[in-house]
């Protein structure tokens, strides 16, 4: 895949009737995909180069060929792309799902040879509004089109099919399971919801835990989605571990009525603790956001910092809570853990600080605790800058094997 910033493409399209493909010989369509504004700025320079990576493999793992490429035309930021022939439902719903496509339109040549961009209608994905993600406001939070990014790309790799999440078949077989291991204020759980998947969290911060409850509650109550709220301690064995929060959910009244219900799971407890309270197999997708190793803005005594206060890591541990701040060691503690909770096919997807643990070292510590680290994201395909002290990189390992009776796309 190639993406020259601000180039143009060149597809090997011939003209269109204005009516069809846009060779009526090889059925080749053109495509343009307008990128969403991004409000962060040193994001939304990479944000285009992102969107052409994602879709490249995101319509390439589902079947679909597809010539992707960064332009920009009449100065706004286009990924534009070549299939052989129409866009199919589930390839529509994949841009649909895209971290940061904003409308879709296909490239026509008109009789007199201007060009013209006719949008496309593409369907709805999410099953709740985005003001889930987009609401909450607070030093530290990772960016929702980074999540999304991530998510995307975990359910493209699985290896029997996205089965009806982001971007699949609008009916699946079964409900997917995702865990966020590091859940902070829950924006991976709630894009998961969105999704239409069930979604477990497990954060060490009670402070976190509780603003992710009194948001998400009251977001339930202003939305009037019929729901519930458990709250209770976690205990195994009688030792208690922390506290537990259950919260279930329907998207609409007639899903409701016909019973389909989704779960979101929070555990207040130490990630690397929650072995005993998680079913081994029970997952099939481990999507978090790994702690940076650095502090942003004016974090509180004791809380994440921007993914600085997180349970583990290999730049030095929080004197304060007694946690480490960065990544290695934190993977080192939780990944035994962690991996055993993937169903064999299952994949984890991971962000993280490269200038805190190069890449290589990562695959390695990944490998070693038997994950197959996938070839989406070598040669900095999926890595940018987020600041001075934060180079961010994406990471997609798959669980080894295949469960029997998991998901089918």
């Amino acid at each position: 895949m190639s993406a020259p910033d601000g180039a143009g493409t060149s597809d090997g399209a011939g003209p269109s009737d204005g009516a069809g493909p846009a060779d009526g010989t090889t059925g080749v369509r053109r495509w343009a995909v307008l990128v969403t504004p991004v409000a962060n700025r040193v994001y939304a320079g990479d944000a285009p180069r992102l969107l052409a990576a994602e879709l490249a493999l995101v319509l390439g793992a589902g079947g679909v060929p597809a010539d992707v490429a960064v332009e920009h035309v009449a100065g706004l930021p286009y990924v534009v792309l070549t299939s052989p022939g129409d866009l199919d439902d589930r390839s529509r719903r994949a841009v649909a799902a895209a971290s940061t496509a904003h409308a879709l339109f296909e490239r026509r040549t008109l009789p007199d040879g201007a060009e013209a961009l006719v949008p496309v209608p593409l369907p709805v994905v999410d099953l709740y509004d985005d003001d889930l993600l987009t609401i909450p406001k607070y030093p530290g939070k990772t960016n929702e089109h980074v999540t999304r990014l991530l998510l995307d790309l975990a359910v493209a790799a699985l290896e029997d099919g996205p089965a009806g999440a982001a971007g699949g078949a609008p009916a699946a077989r079964r409900r997917l399971r995702l865990l966020d291991p590091l859940a902070g204020r829950g924006t991976t759980l709630h894009l998961a919801l969105m999704a239409g998947m069930d979604a477990t969290g497990v954060e060490v911060d009670a402070g976190e835990v509780d603003a992710h409850r009194a948001f998400l509650v009251r977001w339930l109550r202003t939305k009037r989605l019929k729901h519930s709220v458990d709250a209770g301690r976690l205990t195994v064995a009688g030792t208690r571990l922390g506290d537990r929060l259950r919260v279930q959910v329907s998207p609409s009244k007639e899903a409701a009525r016909a019973g389909d219900v989704q779960v979101l799971e929070v555990l207040r407890a130490d990630t690397a603790a929650v072995g005993p309270v998680l079913a081994d197999g029970s997952f099939d997708l481990l999507v978090t956001d790994a702690p940076y190793g650095v502090q942003h803005g004016s974090a509180r005594p004791g809380g994440r910092g921007g993914r600085a206060g997180g349970a583990g890591g290999g730049a030095g541990r929080d004197g304060a809570t007694g946690r480490d701040r960065g990544p290695h060691d934190l993977l080192e503690r939780a990944l035994p853990v962690w991996v055993p909770l993937l169903r064999r096919g299952g994949v984890l997807a991971m962000s993280w600080n490269t200038h805190v643990l190069p890449r290589p070292e990562l695959v390695a510590l990944l490998e070693r605790h038997g994950l197959e680290v996938l070839a989406a994201g070598e040669e900095g395909a999926l890595a940018h800058r987020v600041d001075q002290a934060v180079h961010r990189d994406l990471v997609l390992a798959r669980r080894p094997g295949r469960t029997p009776g998991a998901a089918a796309g």
